[in-house]
């Protein structure tokens, strides 16, 4: 008997007994494993092969990764797959924790310190061509697909949903009514996303994001030379952005036309993939609930993961239960501009 209790009970009146109280017993659920799911549902079930996964788990380790056992202590590797599973699938986060084993709470931690070590890891997953070497290739595949001339990326910008914070739930409305952050994204001609912007409340016009971001200034400063991205007449024509005839007169015309579309189809299909394989960014995986800083977070961390499984090549299927993208775009926000008239003019004449 521990000595402070054996003095308490030899003091004691007489007749009067102590029971000790004994500590309660703490109980853990079963831990989620790597061997409880099997291997050919790996790729389903986390949206990466464990080669990718492990590649990406060893580049973040050094943020996630646990220096205690004690207190039987969430793994990194656990950690990565929880976010993993939430990020493919946009459950609620009791249900996640439930399925790995621990609490809610304890998941709502964990995801922000594992997306923000993602977040770290842009600069090795995103990258927009700059050197001569990367603009010549990227124009070269481009061309192969529709014959669109020095093309180096296509932009457009995507909707992700959100609960927007009431006192400024008026810049996350656009005009149909719902509530988004505005993501613009540029891709390549391997469906790499080159570039993404996700800091902008629904109601920013595609164009000003644009104006806003450093694309538009390297290509008004001529840093990618006769490069060119493509996008759709929510922008202005530009001497680097080829936008679409509105009214195509000539053959020349259409068939630029028809190239422009050809091409510029592969960012709506990257959008398809992005939201198939991260349901939580379509809103038939739900509504984000975080603040909007966060939800940004969590789209740049999709945008990474994105390119690393295109990098291992990692087939999705394009989900017929994606929600339509809304369009909101109306009329450009400044005129198009008269060099711009001019260099598709050179376009049209010379390859169509």
């Amino acid at each position: 008997m521990d000595v402070f209790l054996l003095h308490l009970y030899l003091n004691l009146p007489h007749g009067q007994i102590i029971i000790p109280r004994l500590r309660k017993k703490r109980h853990f659920r079963p831990r989620f494993t790597l061997y409880s799911t099997p291997i050919n549902n790996f790729q389903q079930t986390f949206r990466l092969n464990e080669e990718a996964f492990m590649e990406l788990y060893l580049k973040v380790k050094p943020l996630i990764a646990n220096h205690t056992t004690r207190s039987q202590a969430i793994n990194g590797k656990l950690k990565l797959l929880s976010v993993l599973h939430f990020l493919a699938t946009g459950n609620f986060q009791h249900c996640i924790g439930g399925r790995f084993g621990f609490s809610q709470p304890n998941f709502s931690r964990l995801l922000r310190e594992v997306i923000e070590a993602i977040i770290c890891l842009t600069k090795d997953y995103i990258h927009f061509p700059m050197s001569h070497a990367e603009i010549l290739d990227m124009q070269n595949k481009f061309f192969e697909k529709a014959g669109f001339p020095n093309v180096i990326s296509l932009i457009d910008c995507t909707h992700v949903a959100l609960i927007p914070p009431s006192d400024f739930e008026q810049i996350f409305r656009n005009r149909k009514m719902f509530h988004f952050i505005n993501v613009q994204i540029c891709c390549g001609a391997s469906m790499e996303i080159t570039d993404v912007v996700a800091k902008f409340p629904g109601s920013t016009h595609d164009a000003f994001i644009l104006q806003s971001s450093f694309l538009a200034t390297k290509f008004a400063n001529g840093d990618f030379g006769n490069a060119l991205l493509l996008g759709d007449n929510g922008y202005s024509l530009k001497t680097w952005l080829m936008t679409p005839y509105l009214n195509p007169c000539t053959n020349s015309e259409k068939k630029y036309n028809n190239a422009h579309r050809t091409t510029r189809g592969l960012i709506e299909r990257v959008f398809g993939v992005l939201k198939s394989r991260f349901r939580c960014l379509d809103m038939t995986g739900g509504v984000f609930l975080y603040k909007p800083e966060f939800v940004c977070k969590i789209i740049t961390a999709c945008c990474i993961l994105h390119n690393l499984a295109n990098k291992y090549k990692l087939p999705i299927e394009i989900s017929d239960a994606l929600r339509e993208e809304i369009v909101t775009q109306g009329l450009q926000m400044s005129e198009d501009n008269d060099d711009g008239f001019v260099v598709r003019r050179e376009i049209t004449n010379c390859f169509f």
